[in-house]
């Protein structure tokens, strides 16, 4: 644009205010080019936020396994600041579950039954404002292990 500017301005190199006009002109843009820049950016940061559980692990297995089975389980909590807006959230991976429904619907039903066994679970059950289940299926092959995931995010009160 700068370029552009001095094409269309014929320039005196020996005229001071020419030239004082041309270097605020390229300072003026390059700092709203820079301004744009950083107001158009996301800043996100994740801290971890561990659970902190009111029962023993092996009691929070036996309530799941009235829904499910499955070959591991994993839960993580972590702290979301976007733009200085925070969001906590507990991450539920399953990992290998058998009977896993195919309809969509069955499937986020089971998710929402996870989710609320986890969040009963919590010493703090207002501690997370969101909940990821999330069903995944890995599978190993000659050293190479594939993985696919399905699920839903679950906001705190619909649990």
């Amino acid at each position: 644009m700068v370029s552009i500017l001095s094409n269309i301005i014929s320039i005196n190199p020996n005229n001071k205010t020419e030239m004082t006009l041309i270097k605020t002109t390229r300072k003026l843009i390059f700092l709203s080019t820079l301004a744009l820049a950083i107001i158009g950016c996301t800043f996100t940061k994740t801290y971890l936020k561990n659970p902190v559980f009111n029962k023993s692990s092996d009691s929070i297995q036996m309530d799941l396994n009235k829904f499910i089975s499955y070959q591991e389980i994993s839960v993580l909590g972590k702290e979301i600041l976007t733009n200085n807006k925070s969001n906590s959230e507990l991450d539920i991976n399953i990992t290998n579950g058998q009977n896993i429904p195919t309809d969509q619907n069955e499937m986020i039903a089971l998710g929402k039954q996870i989710a609320i066994v986890i969040k009963k679970s919590l010493q703090n059950e207002n501690e997370y404002q969101t909940y990821r289940v999330l069903f995944v299926t890995k599978t190993e092959n000659s050293g190479i292990t594939k993985s696919y995931s399905k699920g839903k995010i679950f906001k705190s009160e619909e649990l």
